[in-house]
């Protein structure tokens, strides 16, 4: 759980990848955040730090890690440690700052919310903040019966249907997270972070024009909401709507510069359609920014291999090796590129890591998008 309006740690809207994968390092812990084993991914990239303790990008997991267990002061430690490797590492900066926060005043605040609650227990805003300050401690069955407390109270109580829409959300029960955020719509048709969240709700059980309407509707109500942008141009790409997607995506650009991820979904867009010069500007554009990120180096030796550009395409499947050493697709890739260049050795080699790879180490690898879905609303929003 975030601070107010902040938007989540990893990413709700997923889906299987078409060309490479949008992982950097450490892609067992992530796969065990994926699937909620906080103890297990804090194993996993503790032991990636074991390795090499340079790596700030392994101390955010790390901390965002502690934090979905409820360990926030190691949790700033990480973050802070992610801080010193890399200045300008704005994500880990944010992420410090709301941690803090709610270390700072976590107790102090639940006692406080308590107090308020007995001092007037058919104040509905007063159920709503404890529900709010019981969800930031990661006790969500307390925090539901507070939510639902404040609109028996109170059934135009907006907040709370949002805040039952992402608790819902954070527990991956996306059908009732949808009924939560229309309910909250009904009563503010203008709730633009209701619309959002109920895009992805709808992406996740598999209702894709819904989200894109989802999406269009905060553009409606707010056109400079460039995380709808992001989305909607993702969920064009899925849905094959490729001029439609590629507006998308550059809109969301000209708001917010220099995010990697949407110069690499814009590479996908071009690669898709052909147009692979584009493709290679969006994917060099993305690595530019983020070079920890696999998939564009992926994506962009796949071109140079198809370019018969050998050179070039052996050098990006090796980063992608050195990043990832288990991912069996950049061995078989490279090992093509080697053959075409005639260097068989190194071809026959690069074809039995792939084999080696593909049976010890077989995963499927998902994509994540920019922009997840935002926690917690108050009466004070």
């Amino acid at each position: 759980m975030l601070k107010l309006f902040s938007v989540a740690g990893i990413a709700l809207i997923v889906f299987t990848c078409r060309y490479g994968y949008a992982k950097d390092i450490s892609v067992v812990g992530d796969k065990y955040f994926e699937n909620r084993q906080w103890d297990k991914a804090v194993d996993e990239y503790e032991k990636s730090l074991s390795k090499n303790k340079n790596q700030p990008e392994i101390y955010f997991k790390l901390g965002n890690a502690y934090y979905k267990k409820g360990e926030l002061e190691k949790a700033v430690e990480a973050f802070n440690k992610a801080t010193q490797l890399k200045p300008d590492y704005s994500e880990a900066y944010q992420r410090l700052s709301e941690v803090s926060m709610q270390i700072e005043v976590s107790e102090d605040e639940l006692k406080m919310r308590l107090k308020e609650v007995q001092k007037d227990p058919n104040n509905a805003d007063a159920h709503l903040l404890l529900g709010l300050t019981y969800y930031k401690r990661n006790l969500f069955d307390e925090a539901k019966r507070e939510y639902e407390t404040a609109i028996g109270l109170d059934p135009k109580k907006v907040e709370a249907y949002f805040n039952l829409g992402v608790l819902c959300q954070d527990t991956n029960t996306h059908d009732k997270a949808s009924e939560w955020y229309k309910k909250a719509i009904e009563v503010s048709p203008g709730y633009d972070k209701a619309h959002f969240n109920l895009g992805i709700a709808f992406y996740q059980t598999g209702h894709l024009e819904e989200s894109i309407s989802e999406y269009k509707r905060v553009i409606e109500i707010n056109p400079g909401y460039a995380d709808a942008y992001v989305n909607l141009g993702i969920a064009y790409f899925l849905k094959g709507a490729y001029d439609s997607a590629i507006e998308a995506l550059k809109k969301a650009l000209s708001q917010r510069q220099n995010i990697a991820k949407v110069h690499y979904y814009l590479g996908n867009v071009y690669n898709e359609t052909d147009k692979t010069d584009k493709a290679m500007v969006e994917y060099k554009q993305a690595i530019e920014i983020n070079s920890k990120l696999i998939a564009p180096h992926f994506n962009l030796g796949l071109i140079c291999l198809k370019k018969k550009m050998t050179d070039q395409a052996i050098e990006e499947f090796t980063k992608v090796i050195i990043l990832d050493h288990d991912y069996a697709d950049a061995y078989l890739s490279r090992g093509k590129a080697y053959e075409l260049k005639g260097d068989k050795v190194n071809a026959q080699n690069d074809y039995n890591s792939y084999q080696h790879a593909k049976s010890a180490f077989a995963r499927i690898y998902k994509e994540e998008p920019v922009s997840s879905y935002y926690e917690g609303s108050n009466p004070d929003k």
